[in-house]
């Protein structure tokens, strides 16, 4: 047998294995693949978290590690132990009352000239009436098993995250190794590159949605709606979402201010529009003169894409791995590719 006149290097072989590796993973495994991204994610953030520490403690690294890790922990069960009874009391409140307000929109529908021909169209009252009860029940099920299977997944995420976090150069050398020798330095620029991407991103998103759950619940509670400090933390959680996340946490809040009055529902759509515009305006160009700008329509597709393919944590996780696949693409194939000789060099 005639071997080539040109073999493949040893850089192009480790680069296509790395590609099928997880090429393999995405069509097969997707699941697990998005769960040990997720697990990167915190990761990322908990030793971010720990690098402060140390700079401003001198403690060591795995003492930082554990100082962050417990405050976290405090942070929640101070939460669980202060905010939970409210937010469970508001979330009961809130439970029961949706329905009655979707009960209240319909009926001023109904009252309307075009109302029934598009009751008609919608169904609203399939949600409402008492034959739903066998239909609510198995929502209600499948609801709770998929409750059980995402606290599964979130305690297999931070346990990786953890493990992670406490010796980050261990597996950063494993993947480094993955590649051939000539290429390794430049795939340590490539991982401190993503690196600061995912941090970057981690904190602006942090500070997003802390500035949306708190406007939103003032603007609720300046209006009146019930349940504000629920359906602020509602806003808050689901900001981690991009353009699909508000949308959907404004859903309850329009509810039941239309279950007030036709002119508070009004109100609340405003609150959102404000809030929502507030946040584009001003925070995210100030938090993106530190960081990349991720354009709004590759995000939306990403979202789509990774919900159809993964469900509610490939929605999730769509953001952060847009903004990973941007600095690979510009540091791999722009500027290691087509760019060659021209590209930022790998640090000493």
């Amino acid at each position: 047998m005639t071997l080539p006149e040109h073999p493949p290097s040893r850089a192009a072989i480790s680069g296509i294995v790395v590609a099928l590796i997880l090429l393999l993973l995405a069509v097969f495994a997707i699941d697990v693949l998005l769960i040990l991204f997720a697990a990167v994610l915190m990761a990322t953030l908990l030793h971010a978290g720990s690098r402060f520490i140390v700079r401003w403690t001198g403690m060591g690294e795995g003492y930082a590690l554990a100082c962050f890790v417990v405050a976290i922990l405090a942070l929640f069960a101070v939460l669980a132990l202060v905010a939970a009874p409210v937010l469970a009391e508001q979330a009961a409140q809130l439970w029961q009352q949706v329905p009655r307000a979707l009960e209240a929109v319909r009926v001023r529908i109904a009252d309307q000239s075009w109302g029934p021909a598009l009751l008609g169209e919608m169904s609203l009252h399939q949600f409402v009436t008492p034959d739903s009860g066998g239909a609510l029940a198995g929502r209600a099920t499948s609801v709770l098993a998929s409750t059980v299977g995402a606290l599964m997944d979130l305690a297999i995420i931070c346990v990786i995250a953890v493990f992670i976090a406490a010796d980050p150069a261990t597996y950063r050398a494993g993947v480094v190794a993955l590649f051939a020798p000539e290429q390794r330095p430049r795939v340590r620029f490539v991982l401190d590159r993503v690196t600061k991407t995912l941090e970057g991103w981690l904190a602006a998103q942090l500070l997003s949605m802390a500035v949306i759950g708190g406007l939103t619940t003032l603007g609720l509670w300046l209006l009146g709606v019930p349940l504000a400090v629920v359906l602020g933390v509602i806003v808050a959680l689901l900001s981690f979402i991009p353009n699909l996340g508000p949308i959907l946490a404004a859903a309850p809040a329009v509810l039941l201010g239309l279950a007030e009055s036709p002119i508070l529902g009004a109100y609340v759509v405003v609150l959102y529009v404000v809030v929502q515009i507030i946040e584009g305006n001003v925070t995210t160009p100030l938090i993106q003169q530190r960081n990349m700008a991720l354009p709004p329509a590759l995000i939306l597709g990403a979202q789509l894409l990774m919900a159809g393919m993964a469900g509610l944590l490939g929605l999730a996780l769509a953001t952060p791995l847009v903004a990973v696949a941007i600095t690979l693409t510009q540091l791999i194939y722009v500027q290691g590719y087509l760019e060659r000789g021209v590209g930022v060099p790998p640090p000493e």
